[in-house]
């Protein structure tokens, strides 16, 4: 019964990491698209500051989850991490519906978000 309920227990700091992650994630962007319509900022500094808000969101979820779980924080933080990454290719895959998929791109992307979810974990 205890073990059920630790389990249980992980899933729902899980859980809150993810939120905590997108929460982080859509506040940055809203900022990021802020500062590009006032300043007019150019695409590569948008690009740089959409990675730089992907691995801060996602650090910051999985090191929130390393210090609750506090075992295997590192696979749990890359949990999160492929759990987020996931959702990004999903949401992706659904307003670039029209375009052709850049797999180098998204392994780009799948390698970032899972260095930063495990370096969180670890951290923690």
């Amino acid at each position: 019964m205890e073990r059920m309920s630790a389990t249980k227990s992980r899933a729902v700091y899980l859980l809150k990491a993810l939120v905590i992650s997108y929460v982080i994630t859509l506040f940055l962007l809203l900022i990021v698209s802020f500062v590009m319509h006032q300043t007019g900022m150019g695409g590569t500094a948008v690009s740089v500051a959409v990675v730089a808000i992907t691995v801060l969101s996602v650090f910051i979820g999985s090191f929130y989850l390393g210090k609750h779980v506090e075992q295997k924080r590192f696979i749990w933080g890359l949990t999160a991490a492929m759990i987020y990454f996931i959702v990004y290719i999903l949401i992706s895959l659904l307003v670039k519906s029209d375009s052709p998929v850049d797999f180098l791109e998204y392994g780009k992307k799948l390698l970032i978000i899972a260095a930063s979810g495990m370096l969180g974990g670890m951290l923690s």
